[in-house]
């Protein structure tokens, strides 16, 4: 039971740096959006793209882990309850289970922190998005005045020429 907690110890550290890169990558795209560096904000999307994945593979590793966990207790004929990391915790002898609760507790922080920013920065790009939309309604509707034409040859109308329209 100590060499798996051991390796969850090792997981859940690997797991809360990842959702640290995370943070920084998030914290980077709130800068990245205020100075309208696109080049960086693309950047920052690769990074969090591969971030992600590498994330779920630690989620597989993790699940992969609890089945181990689940079939140890069995084997000792104990009861299988419910795996989270404090039930695990209670399993194990310490110095282990100090350190499996020390870092679920860094890595629940961490994860709230990475989920607030990212919902930070979903208001921040929907913000921008109907900005620049109104601008380019702006643009257009003047656009109509100016004498505009449609590729079948009629005279645009502003309903018609909308640039951008999204959804955020």
């Amino acid at each position: 039971m100590d060499k798996l907690a051991q390796e969850l110890i090792n997981l859940l550290r690997e797991m809360l740096e990842s959702q640290r890169r995370l943070l920084a990558i998030a914290l980077g795209r709130r800068q990245a959006m205020q100075a309208y560096d696109m080049e960086r904000l693309n950047g920052l999307g690769e990074q969090e793209k591969a971030e992600t994945e590498r994330g779920t593979e630690l989620e597989k590793k993790r699940t992969d882990l609890a089945v181990r966990f689940r079939q140890e207790t069995l084997r000792m004929g104990q009861a299988a309850a419910k795996f989270s990391v404090s039930e695990i915790a209670g399993r194990c002898q310490e110095p282990a289970k100090s350190q499996l609760l020390i870092v679920a507790a860094e890595l629940k922080a961490v994860v709230e922190q990475v989920e607030r920013h990212m919902r930070i920065n979903a208001k921040v790009s929907e913000a921008v998005v109907k900005g620049i939309s109104r601008v380019l309604k702006v643009v257009t509707g003047m656009a109509q005045h100016a004498g505009l034409y449609m590729r079948n040859g009629r005279k645009a109308a502003v309903a018609g020429i909308h640039l951008l329209e999204v959804t955020a």
